[in-house]
């Protein structure tokens, strides 16, 4: 029987839990999840704290979506990197190095805030040094915890990876808001460096030397090579071209909305340091459930629309924001994070699985360094639309991100018709077996009706 890597494909196929827990069997896998767990807790909780001593230090939108940039610049400009070097060296080896080196920047910001040699100047500063700790860390993540079960449960390891970062949502900002209101910003960092340790600790529990055969079977080549080879391989894929465009969508016009809460709940809704962190928490429950919903559906045969419809309703939230706040106040914003939680998280969890789904193992790094580009879009979109939230307002400027996001995908189904409203075509496995256990596809076309695969 045809199989695709998250299954038997199908219209009729039911959602099933079961089927995506079944990555949790594997030993190695639960512990690289345990692990991410507590590195999202810890950068659920960096995200608030960030954004609350900037706000505490300017009182500006701006000068938070400046601290926003400062992180996304270096993720454009070494996500590259990192992804060839995870393609290169031992993916668990350089995430824990670089897990470690983001709790001791937590610790050293806690001492400087503690004792007030905290400035902006320093804070941007400290947010360049995160910004490439990340970039060259997370390419490495997600491929690991694919490779350790195999390419028959990849999508379901992708998706469950993605319920570990969402369930630290409902966690991560409620307790950083909480603890900065009630004993300062400093201890807010001292906490995530406590979770950025657990999460070390846990790594070390992971055995060194995982995917070494594929590494030694890659000819030599240098780091520039390894990234041009992979820029050439996702332009050469019609499938992967369009999925980063298609993430790029939200990261450009509806994610950056995250990085504006922190002025906006106290500024336009009046409400305090732990409302924010409380209202980023209910975002996650929406996030956690889009995460959890998507995971039941990793062979259903019709992502791509499933993804887009996701996108229109997460467009339709930040208008709903902006729409619900004014005359309902934090209730409004509520109820409108909800919606934004679920919907955004389930387009990006869909575009995510669908990318390593379509791309090869050997560029599984490469191409989640360049997905991860579409991540710096929104730190990096942070700072003009901050400036812009100080010019018309916040609840203005949301609805303009809505109306984009919603016109942008009415144009991607007008030009992509075929790939929108298609089905997904299974990927045949030679031998009838499913990938990850010594098949290789017998044919790797883009996986989607009307839209074709080009490999290099």
């Amino acid at each position: 029987m045809a199989m695709g890597r998250g299954g038997p494909m199908g219209h009729g196929q039911r959602p099933s839990m079961r089927a995506a827990l079944v990555v949790f069997k594997y030993p190695v896998y639960r512990q690289l999840w345990v692990s991410s767990a507590f590195a999202f807790m810890g950068m659920q909780m960096l995200q608030v704290a960030r954004a609350l001593l900037a706000w505490d230090l300017t009182h500006s939108f701006g000068a938070i979506g400046l601290v926003s940039l400062s992180f996304g610049l270096p993720m454009l400009a070494f996500s590259l990197v990192g992804g060839a070097v995870a393609d290169r060296v031992d993916k668990r080896n350089l995430t824990l190095i670089t897990n470690t080196l983001i709790g001791v920047l937590a610790v050293v910001t806690a001492v400087m805030v503690s004792t007030g040699q905290m400035t902006f100047e320093i804070l941007i500063i400290v947010g360049l040094m995160q910004g490439t700790l990340s970039a060259l860390g997370m390419p490495a993540r997600t491929p690991l915890m694919a490779e350790v079960v195999g390419q028959e449960n990849m999508m379901s390891a992708i998706a469950m990876s993605n319920t570990a970062m969402n369930g630290t949502r409902l966690f991560g900002p409620a307790l950083a808001g909480v603890i900065a209101g009630a004993w300062g910003i400093e201890w807010a960092y001292g906490a995530q460096a406590v979770a950025y340790a657990l999460g070390t600790l846990t790594m070390l529990t992971v055995p060194s030397g995982l995917g070494a055969a594929a590494r030694a079977e890659r000819a030599p080549s240098n780091v520039l090579k390894e990234i041009g080879g992979g820029l050439r391989y996702v332009a050469g894929h019609s499938t992967l071209r369009l999925l980063m465009g298609m993430m790029f969508i939200t990261t450009f016009f509806a994610m950056p909305y995250i990085m504006l809460l922190a002025g906006f709940v106290q500024r336009d809704l009046g409400q305090s340091e732990e409302a924010y962190g409380w209202l980023q928490s209910i975002s996650g429950i929406g996030a956690l459930a889009g995460s959890l919903g998507i995971a039941t559906v990793t062979g259903f045969d019709r992502k791509p629309l499933l993804q887009w419809l996701s996108g229109l309703v997460g467009g339709g939230g930040l208008i709903l924001l902006a729409a619900l706040s004014g005359p309902f106040g934090f209730a409004g914003a509520i109820a409108a994070t909800l919606v934004l939680g679920l919907f955004l998280t389930a387009y990006q969890t869909l575009n995510s699985t669908m990318i390593m789904d379509a791309a090869e193992p050997q560029y599984y790094g490469r191409v989640m360094s360049i997905n991860m580009l579409t991540f710096s879009a929104m730190p990096i979109m942070a700072a003009p639309l901050g400036a812009i939230a100080d010019q018309i307002g916040a609840s203005t400027l949301f609805v303009v991100q809505g109306a984009m996001v919603i016109g942008f995908l009415l144009l991607v189904a007008l030009l992509n018709p075929k790939y929108t409203f298609g089905r997904q075509v299974p990927r045949v496995f030679d031998g009838d077996q499913p990938a990850g256990q010594g098949a290789r596809p017998a044919a790797a076309g883009g996986g989607y009706a009307g839209v074709s695969a080009r490999r290099p």
